[in-house]
């Protein structure tokens, strides 16, 4: 298979075996993490590399995964402006990204495409792993773990790991849903419906006695985010088809929109104790003027 058929079959791997990556292989994948993308070349990424048994524990307690502990590498993807702006002190040099949203948002950017090519030589060299995003429900923990200076952001962690077993193909949304010509293509419902319904085909949540307190879980959430009309037809729709659909299911129940938007002033107040201020109103410009 080359190199194209492995990346358009990669997949997500939890299951992980004993033996340890090789150690060249390991500095080839993490080689091709250091060359990856990025804007202006400035690098704004440092990856903690974790191997230590007990430290892969607390990762697994805390983030609540366990095949964390099984797997041979757990990878600290982080923002990193530390470097960057104590470099810039040595050298009498302004600094200011931490104040920027622009600036963050390239910086994420960066931040992804090292951790994304790190997964695309995974998946060349026959190693699995997977995405954890569980490092964004805990910050200060993940801080103190690993002792992160100011400035810095846990982004995202990732399992590396020699695989056990195999995995079955998982459905991604046809082509057509994805990519546009030209322009961006509004969708009409029915195309909607058809493409998510190819992905998530005989992916309903049946309601029986068991799961019954499902309905009412997602007519409370539906209330709070929508109001008691929207939650009596989402109730009325759940109770006419006899079971939760997939999009209630995954936007309703599974990331609750109630949690998510719980946490925005608890992330808001972790970057600005972490030095970030994105809301700076010190300098005015027209962006237009920027080149």
């Amino acid at each position: 298979m080359d190199a194209i058929d492995l990346l358009k079959n990669r997949r997500s791997f939890r299951n992980f075996s004993d033996i340890p990556i090789d150690d060249d292989v390991l500095n080839n994948i993490l080689e091709v993490g250091l060359n990856a993308a990025s804007g202006g070349n400035t690098q704004p990424c440092t990856i903690i590399k974790i191997r230590d048994k007990d430290k892969k524990s607390k990762l697994k307690d805390l983030l609540g995964q366990n095949f964390i502990e099984k797997c041979d590498i757990v990878l600290v993807f982080l923002l990193d402006f530390y470097k960057q702006k104590r470099w810039c002190e040595l050298n009498s040099a302004p600094y200011g990204r931490n104040r920027s949203f622009l600036e963050f948002i390239i910086s994420l950017e960066d931040v992804m495409c090292v951790a994304q090519s790190i997964e695309c030589a995974c998946t060349l060299k026959g190693i699995g792993s997977v995405y954890l995003g569980t490092p964004n429900l805990r910050y200060e923990e993940i801080k103190e773990l690993l002792e992160l200076p100011e400035l810095t952001i846990p982004v995202l962690a990732m399992c590396l790991g020699n695989v056990k077993g195999t995995l079955n193909s998982r459905k991604k949304l046809q082509k057509d849903a994805v990519i546009f010509d030209e322009k961006y293509k509004k969708l009409n419902d029915d195309e909607i419906e058809r493409y998510y319904e190819e992905k998530y085909q005989n992916n309903n949540t049946y309601i029986n006695d068991k799961n019954s307190y499902l309905i009412d879980e997602l007519y409370n959430i539906a209330s709070m985010v929508g109001g008691k009309d929207f939650a009596d037809k989402v109730k009325a729709n759940v109770e006419k088809n006899g079971y939760i659909n997939p999009a209630q299911k995954l936007f309703g129940l599974h990331y609750n929109p109630i949690e998510m938007i719980g946490m925005n002033q608890w992330i808001w107040n972790f970057f600005k104790e972490q030095g970030f201020d994105f809301l700076d109103e010190t300098f005015h410009i027209n962006r237009l003027d920027v080149k």
